[in-house]
């Protein structure tokens, strides 16, 4: 299974997430859960980096645990929340999707 962390700071404002786990849905090559994660994971990373090029935004990433993770260093702008609440909402809809037993969001 997957999991999708969504960070939130005191104030409950989204400042990163960490995604990690595998689908399973089924063989390497052919998750569409895998495939789908990844893309709206890679494409709110090369979104941040264009678009929010006044952030700091720390990324972490271990491939064979199979983890990524990114965190705004300080407090959402109104650009940043945008992405990352974009990003929490495409997660949400294929967990509602395909369910649980694949992807599972954890709001923390």
């Amino acid at each position: 299974m997957i999991e999708v962390l969504i960070i939130r700071d005191k104030a409950q404002e989204i400042t990163g997430f960490k995604v990690s786990g595998h689908a399973l849905f089924a063989e390497a090559g052919n998750d569409i859960i895998c495939a789908a994660v990844s893309m709206l994971t890679i494409n709110t990373l090369n979104a941040m980096e264009q678009f929010l090029p006044d952030e700091q935004i720390i990324v972490n990433i271990d491939r064979n645990a199979g983890m990524i993770e990114a965190r705004l260093h300080e407090k959402p702008t109104e650009r940043s929340e945008l992405l990352l609440k974009t990003f929490r909402l495409g997660m949400v809809s294929i967990e509602e999707q395909y369910g649980r037993k694949y992807l599972r969001v954890v709001e923390g």
